[in-house]
């Protein structure tokens, strides 16, 4: 069991490291989108103007025509390099966003499902005797695992059948099936983690039910609010 543990938390650990990645690639691209429209386009546009202006000036014609040749080269090039650049945000950028986004959110998902933060319903353990509770949760981890492996199953299915279309994202020229690859990993990865939940019940976490929590919380500050106004 030790074993399996060391797995799950390393799996855990890469799964960590991969979604802050992702999501730190993702702020590195916006920041370079908006860098790109509200910097670099404005400050080579006023290059141009500038370049373009200037054989017309006074001091053009006081330093002399080696000046203008000078201003003249700088436009060109100015123009050559926009001209490759491109107006407005990275084209690309955007959509690479999405990637990461979508990635990242997906790493996540598998972090929650291995803290126990995941959304889940609480009516059976209301309900239910506390003394079958127990076993409840294990058959609650066999058909989790079963249903993420099913999913796996089917996305597996679904990347191979993009890989025979060639399916190519036209802006960022990148094959889809290698970013529709996150599903059967993550799939894959939340079934195993739950079977081994299923096959070692003491390494299923606890419950992380945070809205519960925060209502019993908001319930709590509203009665003490309650009785210190009653005084």
């Amino acid at each position: 069991m030790k074993f399996v543990e060391r797995i799950l938390n390393t799996l855990s650990f890469g799964e960590k490291w991969a979604g802050g990645i992702c999501f730190l690639l993702l702020t590195l691209l916006m920041i370079a989108d908006v860098s790109k429209r509200e910097v670099i386009d404005k400050v080579i546009s006023w290059t141009l103007e500038t370049t373009e202006a200037y054989p017309n000036t006074g001091v053009a014609g006081f330093v002399g025509d080696w000046s203008v040749y000078i201003a003249e080269s700088i436009h060109g090039g100015t123009s050559s390099f926009l001209e490759w650049l491109g107006l407005g945000g990275i084209i690309w950028a955007q959509k690479l966003s999405l990637y990461f986004m979508l990635w990242g959110g997906l790493f996540g998902s598998a972090l929650a499902s291995a803290k126990g933060s995941h959304l889940r319903p609480e009516i059976a353990d209301k309900v239910l005797p506390k003394a079958i509770l127990h076993y409840v949760k294990i058959i609650e981890q066999w058909v989790i695992a079963s249903f993420f492996l099913f999913l796996a199953y089917l996305s597996v299915i679904y990347v191979l059948e993009s890989i025979s279309l060639d399916e190519v994202n036209p802006v960022t020229e990148i094959h889809l099936w290698k970013v529709q690859l996150i599903f059967p990993y993550i799939f894959i990865s939340m079934g195993f983690r739950h079977l081994c939940y299923g096959i070692f019940p003491s390494l299923i976490p606890s419950d992380i039910n945070e809205a519960t929590e925060a209502l019993e919380l908001a319930e709590k500050e509203l009665s003490e609010s309650n009785q210190g106004g009653n005084r």
